[in-house]
C-alpha cells in the first residue's frame, strides 16, 4: 500500500506563517503536522512508501525534510513536485492524485492493496491503523465521517449521506444546502482498481479542487463504506485553529522527560490519561499498574489495554518514550515500593480505586483495600521515593501527587454549585467517606512530609469505553436486551455530566503545575495542597439526560428507528447513598489553569452510541 499525502496547497489563511513555509511542516507540539500522521501510519506494516505531492514552490523544503526523515524511517518518504508555483495556478487536490498515481504507474510500481490519501495539514488524536484496518476489512473503497452540528462548517467541507450499512449514497462538497450533518474529513483508502478510474473521473467532469470530488463521482461508479472517524480531528485552517492546537498539544511540554506512574491505567479514566501522553510526549517513561479486578467486564479493560499497546507512541521507544505495564494492585505495599525503587517517579497520579457508590454498600472491604489501604501505600512511597532503590544525585523524589477524589464527597450538599470551600464532613456513602479520606490523607502528607499533592474531585465522568456500572452505559445494555430501566428519584435528579476528554485535559494541564513548597511563619513547610473541581458547570436533569442518550442510541443505529422506549422505563425512589443533585463549581480550575469543560453532552454520548455501536457490532 503506498500513503499519497496531499501537501501542494498555499494556506493563505495562515499568512505569514505560511507565505514562505508549507503548512504541513509547521511545529504541533514536539513534531511538524506531517511527522504526527507519517509516524501513526508507518507503524501498521502496510505501507510502503509515502508519496509527499507538493508545490514547486515549496518542494526543495520538503524535500530537505524527507532527507533526514529517511534516515531514520522505517518506510520511505518520496517528494514529488507537481510543478506549480501560485495558488491560482495549482493544479487541485484530484489531479495531483492523477500525478502521483501516473508516476507510481510508470515506474511500474502500482500496489496490489491499494492507496490511502490524506490531506497533510490535520492533526488526528486516533490512530488510523483503524480506518486501514476497516478499508481491508470491506474490500472497497472508504471515507471517514463524523457527526458536525454546525450549519455554517458544513458549508465549506464534503458532505456525505450514507445507508444503514455505511455504504455512501451521495456525496457532495461545499454544498449550499448540506443533506445531512455527516462530513467527511480529507481521508480516503481507494482500492487499486478504483484509483485507476481517477483520470476517467476527471474526464468526466468531477470536480478537481477538493479531493472529496472523486469520491463524490467514485461513489456512483462502485460501491464505497463510511466509517464513524473514532476520535477528534484539528483541522487546522486558519491562525486561530493553529494557535488553538498549538496550547492543546505544547501543554504538555512541561512533561517531556518525565518518569510518570499512572495506577488504574487500564480503567477508563486511566487509559485515556495514558493514551494522551502517548501522543503527545516524546521522551519520558510512562509506568501504569492496574488489578484488572472483575467490578465490571474485565473483557473491556483488556481492550482498553489493548488500545494503548497498540498505539503508535507506544512503540516509540528508540525515540526516547518508554512504556510498561504491571498487572497489580496498589493495596500490595512490597509491590509498590518495588515499583518506586525501579523508577524514580517524577509524577505519580493515582486513578486507582474501588469506584460506585452502590457497590460500596454490597461490598465494603473492597473500598478499605484499595482506596484506603493502596492510597496509604501511595503515600508512603512518594514519602521515601528518595531513599527507595538506587541513590541518585540528582533525584529529589516525587515532584506531584495527583489524585483522584469524587463529587461524591459532597454528599447531601444543600448549597450549589459545590465549591471546594464548602464543608464536606457529611458523606451518604462509604465510598465518598474513602474518597474524602484520601483528601485528608493528602493533606497530611504534604503538611509533614512537603509533598505537593492535588485532589481532583471528578464530576459523573463518561464517555468511550466507559465503565458499565454508569448510568449510560447501564441503560443503554439494558435497552438493548429489552429489559426495564430504573430512573431514580422520579426522574427528579441532576448530574453534572463531563465528558472524559475534558476530564483528562484537566488532569494534564494540573499534573504540571504543582502546588507551591512555602515556609510558614512558624519556619515549618506550609502544606503544598490543592483541591479543584473538575465538572461542566451544568447540571442535566435525568429525564433530559435519558431523552438525549435515546436520540443518539437511534442516531447511531444502537436501536431501532421504532424502539418503544416508554415501554422500557421505570420511575422509582432515591436509593441508598444517592444524591439529587451534582453541581460542579469550577471557577478555581479555570482561574489556575485557564480551563473549563467544553464538550456538551449530546456531543459525548453521541462519541459513546458510536463507540458503542462499533464495539458490540
Amino acid at each position: 500500500m503506498k500513503t499519497l499525502i496531499l501537501a501542494a496547497g498555499y494556506a493563505t489563511r495562515l499568512y505569514p506563517l505560511t507565505e514562505n513555509f508549507p503548512k504541513p511542516l509547521l511545529k504541533v507540539g514536539e513534531h511538524t503536522i506531517l511527522d504526527w500522521l507519517i509516524d501513526d501510519i508507518a507503524t501498521c506494516h502496510l505501507v510502503d512508501e509515502f508519496i509527499v505531492i507538493s508545490n514547486h514552490r515549496f518542494a526543495h523544503i520538503f524535500e530537505d525534510w524527507a532527507e533526514k526523515k529517511n534516515r531514520s524511517a522505517s518506510v520511505p518518504i518520496t517528494v514529488l513536485d507537481d510543478g506549480t508555483s501560485t495558488n491560482d495556478t495549482r493544479l487541485g487536490a484530484v489531479r495531483d492524485i492523477e500525478l502521483a498515481l501516473q508516476q507510481v504507474a510508470a515506474r511500474g510500481d502500482s500496489p496490489a492493496d491499494g492507496y490511502l490519501v490524506i490531506a497533510g495539514d490535520n492533526v488526528l488524536d486516533f490512530s488510523l491503523t483503524r480506518f486501514i484496518q476497516y478499508a481491508q476489512q470491506k474490500g472497497t473503497s472508504c471515507i471517514m465521517r463524523f457527526h458536525e452540528p454546525s450549519h455554517e462548517r458544513l458549508l465549506k467541507c464534503g458532505v456525505v449521506t450514507v445507508d444503514a450499512d455505511d455504504l455512501v449514497t451521495e456525496m457532495t462538497e461545499k454544498s449550499p444546502t448540506p443533506a445531512t450533518h455527516w462530513a467527511c474529513p480529507p481521508f480516503y483508502y481507494y482500492t487499486t482498481q478504483d484509483a485507476q478510474l481517477v483520470t476517467r473521473g476527471i474526464e468526466q467532469g468531477c470536480g478537481t479542487d477538493a479531493p472529496g470530488s472523486y469520491i463524490a463521482w467514485l461513489c456512483k461508479q462502485v460501491p464505497v463504506h463510511a466509517m464513524q472517524m473514532p476520535g477528534r480531528r484539528y483541522d487546522i485552517g486558519n491562525l486561530q485553529s493553529y494557535e488553538e492546537v498549538q496550547r492543546t498539544y505544547a501543554g504538555i511540554s512541561a512533561l517531556q522527560g518525565k518518569t510518570i506512574l499512572v495506577t488504574g491505567a487500564a480503567g477508563f479514566i486511566g487509559s485515556n490519561l495514558v493514551k494522551r501522553l502517548f501522543r503527545e510526549m516524546t521522551q519520558g517513561t510512562i509506568v501504569g499498574i492496574d488489578n484488572m479486578n472483575s467490578y465490571y467486564d474485565v473483557s473491556l479493560k483488556e481492550y482498553r489495554l489493548q488500545e494503548l499497546n497498540h498505539l503508535p507512541w507506544s512503540q516509540s521507544e528508540p525515540s526516547g518514550l518508554h512504556w510498561s505495564f504491571i498487572r497489580g494492585s496498589i493495596a500490595d505495599r512490597e509491590l509498590i515500593n518495588r515499583l518506586f525503587s525501579e523508577y524514580h517517579f517524577d509524577i505519580v497520579v493515582n486513578l486507582a480505586a474501588q469506584a460506585g457508590v452502590r457497590y460500596s454498600i454490597e461490598n465494603p472491604d473492597a473500598y478499605i483495600d484499595s482506596n484506603i489501604i493502596g492510597f496509604y501505600n501511595i503515600l508512603e512511597a512518594c514519602r521515601h521515593a528518595k531513599e527507595l532503590g538506587t541513590p541518585s544525585p540528582t533525584y529529589q523524589g516525587v515532584e506531584h501527587l495527583v489524585y483522584a477524589s469524587s463529587s461524591s464527597v459532597y454528599g447531601g450538599n444543600k448549597k450549589i454549585p459545590f465549591s471546594t470551600d464548602d464543608r464536606v464532613d457529611n458523606p451518604v456513602s462509604l465510598y465518598a467517606a474513602t474518597k474524602k479520606s484520601n483528601e485528608l490523607f493528602a493533606h497530611c502528607y504534604s503538611k509533614l512530609y512537603n509533598i505537593p499533592s492535588t485532589g481532583l474531585r471528578f464530576f459523573t465522568v463518561y464517555g468511550p469505553a466507559g465503565r458499565p456500572d454508569m448510568a449510560y452505559f447501564g441503560f443503554t445494555n439494558k435497552l438493548l436486551k429489552g429489559e426495564t430501566i430504573q430512573i431514580y428519584n422520579f426522574g427528579n435528579c441532576r448530574r453534572d455530566f463531563t465528558y472524559v476528554d475534558d476530564i483528562v485535559e484537566g488532569i494534564v494541564r494540573v499534573m504540571q503545575k504543582a502546588p507551591e513548597k512555602k515556609t510558614g511563619e512558624d519556619g515549618l513547610p506550609l502544606p503544598p495542597y490543592a483541591v479543584y473541581n473538575i465538572g461542566g458547570g451544568q447540571p442535566e436533569n435525568l429525564l433530559d439526560f435519558v431523552q438525549t442518550l435515546q436520540e443518539e442510541l437511534l442516531r447511531a443505529g444502537v436501536l431501532p428507528q421504532d424502539y418503544d422506549f416508554e415501554a422500557h422505563k421505570q420511575l422509582v425512589p432515591m436509593q441508598p447513598g444517592d444524591v439529587p443533585t451534582t453541581y460542579a463549581d469550577a471557577a478555581a480550575l479555570e482561574r489556575d489553569f485557564g480551563f473549563t469543560p467544553k464538550i456538551t453532552l449530546r456531543e459525548g454520548l453521541r462519541h459513546f452510541a458510536e463507540w458503542y455501536k462499533e464495539y458490540y457490532g
